[in-house]
């Protein structure tokens, strides 16, 4: 009855951490527009961010970030998860779209 009652919580917990934290945001037309690429780029940018970036720390939102901050962060984390530099690239263009404004 008491481990029942511990792994409710654990999921209760588990749920309201992770469940009530923004989603990461989808490229749109707009996005695109400012980030000077196309949606397809921003999304495969999305996606090498999640596989790449997720598999070591808890995503950041770009929004949270200003453009200074994501750019002196990225060649950092580009050697230490051994991204390629086109891969960067591409992660780079997805966060700095919707980057915080400076």
């Amino acid at each position: 009855m008491r481990s029942k009652f511990h792994a409710g919580i654990v999921v209760s917990l588990a749920f309201l951490l992770f469940g009530c934290s923004p989603a990461l945001y989808l490229p749109t037309s707009a996005d695109a527009g400012h980030a000077g690429t196309s949606v397809d780029s921003l999304l495969i940018g999305r996606e090498m961010y999640v596989k790449s970036c997720g598999s070591c720390h808890t995503l950041r939102q770009p929004e949270r970030y200003s453009r200074s901050i994501w750019l002196q962060a990225m060649p950092k984390m580009q050697v230490k998860a051994k991204i390629s530099v086109s891969d960067a690239k591409l992660i780079t263009s997805f966060v700095l779209a919707r980057c915080k404004p400076e």
